[in-house]
């Protein structure tokens, strides 16, 4: 990115010549988005419309519609409080992850604590594109997930791949949920239990084969319960949305623009209903849907994961080196098969089952650049290679890497706690349906099975801020594109773009949500509810 001209001027009475190049490239850009119900297929349809009649000359065209969205104007004080760590993080993250521009960081820890029980820290990284400009950045927080990449992690991965005009004049701030990237990491399910829940049988659809799971997660609720005793339900969406609050406060900003992605995403859904008067411009890339019970998003998932898997198998045939050969879904379900029959030993006594390799495939799934990696990796462990498996279920799994955080997050946002015999009786029935996924997910209601039932958890309210764009993906195993589309109704003003690829997060996949986005945030411009964007 080596461009530095914004996209927009500081002030709406100026107009740079930037904005004129990016409005062009933008129309361009339209051809790849469709309109149309999130079902529709991958294929972009022009409808033809009659001429509306010319103006009569005395007549000027009508002026562009005033946005309905606050102002996007730098903040000269976003910066302050933020040491240089620039040579700390880089040492942090492989070359070929800096997309080849020159990134800056900052790290501050914000203390939190207005919405727990407790006082905390998290971690802010301020990422800009070169040094941030003279007059101030144009701040937009990317706030990530407990259970997958942080939102650091989000922050630099968007300063690599963002388009560079969309980041001209821009810093991105990562904020870290708690328990996860830079902020004060948990810790309290160890090592072995998480293992157990990890490696547990993907398939099981009976209540005596699912006890050994049940059991894990009983004894993971007992040592979480243990180490942070009244802390323990401080890791929900309602706690982190106030914690976004104080970020906010920090930054010394009115209105915040923020990026949301998976649970981030939920977390920015919750602060824009609790604090609308202090939202801006808010993209909710695969956002989930707080009202879903474990029944109905356990069989989205599934479908979600079998349609990523297609798309992976496709890919992996492109390429002309596939190690998965020519129908990979078919090799990765022999795999699995023999992997259930014969689990690999493992360093340390680590057994690699059939249920730790449909972790690292569901997980492989949602991040489309890692899968060549995740290809390799299955085909190795069949080849009875375990190594690249457990490479890919390192980062989550080691200690403070995000598992606990997630396992928390899910547990305490939902007051659903299933019954052993009801969770084998769901599992059976998804399993009919799909054979490698159903039962796999169908096990997550378990998983809270013996967690304290939160009592202060308010239904979702309609928001009354500015109105959100929502990114919704239809092969997206983590936050499938059915719980976007609620999302959308429960917010009320929200516009939902649908982009018909797989992966976890739509945005900056191709140059339609591209487009779509850039014209969001940085112009204003809310798209037509209904967008589509191909694969």
């Amino acid at each position: 990115m080596s461009s530095t001209e914004p996209l927009i001027g500081a002030r709406s009475g100026s107009r740079p010549a930037g904005v004129l190049i990016v409005l062009v490239l933008g129309a361009l850009l339209l051809g790849g988005c469709a309109v149309g119900p999130s079902q529709r297929p991958p294929v972009a349809t022009v409808v033809d419309e009659p001429p509306s009649e010319e103006p009569a000359p005395e007549t000027g065209a009508p002026g562009p519609a005033p946005s309905l969205l606050p102002p996007l104007l730098p903040a000269p004080g976003a910066a302050a409080g933020f040491s240089d760590c620039t040579a700390e993080i880089r040492g942090t993250i492989p070359p070929a992850d800096l997309g080849g521009r020159d990134l800056r960081f900052g790290c501050q820890s914000v203390a939190v604590g207005g919405g727990g029980s407790s006082r905390a820290e998290v971690g802010v990284l301020q990422v800009t594109v070169g040094p941030p400009p003279p007059g101030g950045p144009i701040p937009v927080v990317v706030v990530g997930e407990a259970g997958g990449p942080s939102g650091s992690d989000r922050a630099i991965r968007l300063a690599a791949t963002a388009p560079e005009p969309f980041l001209a004049g821009t810093a991105l701030y990562g904020v870290d949920l708690r328990g996860t990237g830079n902020s004060e990491p948990v810790d309290c399910i160890t090592p072995t239990i998480r293992e157990s829940l990890v490696d547990a049988d993907p398939v099981a659809a009976d209540p005596v084969s699912l006890v050994p799971l049940r059991d894990a997660a009983a004894a993971a609720a007992r040592t979480c319960t243990q180490v942070l005793e009244n802390a323990l339900t401080d890791f929900r969406t309602g706690v982190d949305a106030q914690d976004l609050e104080d970020v906010r406060a920090t930054l010394g900003v009115e209105r915040m623009h923020v990026i949301g992605v998976g649970e981030g995403a939920g977390v920015a859904a919750t602060w824009i209903r609790r604090h609308p008067t202090a939202v801006g411009r808010t993209v909710l890339d695969g956002a989930p849907d707080a009202t879903s019970t474990f029944s109905q998003l356990a069989r989205e998932r599934a479908t979600a994961a079998r349609g990523a898997l297609d798309a992976f198998a496709a890919d992996c045939t492109a390429r002309p080196d596939c190690p998965l050969g020519l129908d990979p879904a078919t090799t990765v379900a022999g795999i699995l098969s023999n992997l259930r029959a014969a689990p690999l030993a493992g360093p340390a006594g680590r057994r690699v089952t059939d249920g730790t390799a449909t972790r690292a495939l569901v997980t492989g799934l949602a991040e489309p650049q890692r899968w060549p990696a995740l290809a390799t990796a299955l085909a190795a462990a069949g080849g009875g290679d375990p190594a690249g498996v457990l490479a890919l279920l390192a980062p989550a799994e080691a200690d403070g890497g995000g598992f606990d955080a997630g396992v928390l997050l899910t547990c305490n946002d939902t007051l659903e706690r299933p019954t052993l015999d009801q969770v084998a009786t769901d599992a059976g029935q998804a399993r009919t349906a799909d054979p490698l996924f159903g039962a796999y997910f169908a096990h997550d209601a378990l998983l809270c099975s013996s967690w304290p039932v939160p009592t202060d958890l308010p239904p979702p309210s309609s928001a009354t801020g500015p109105p959100s764009l929502v990114l919704g993906t239809r092969g997206d195993p983590l936050t499938p594109l059915p719980g976007s589309e609620r999302l959308v109704g429960q917010l009320g003003s929200a516009s939902l773009v649908t982009w018909l690829g797989a992966g976890h997060g739509a945005f900056p996949a191709t140059p339609c949500v591209q487009n779509a986005v850039a014209g969001y945030l940085r112009d204003g411009v809310l798209p037509q509810q209904g967008t589509v964007c191909p694969p």
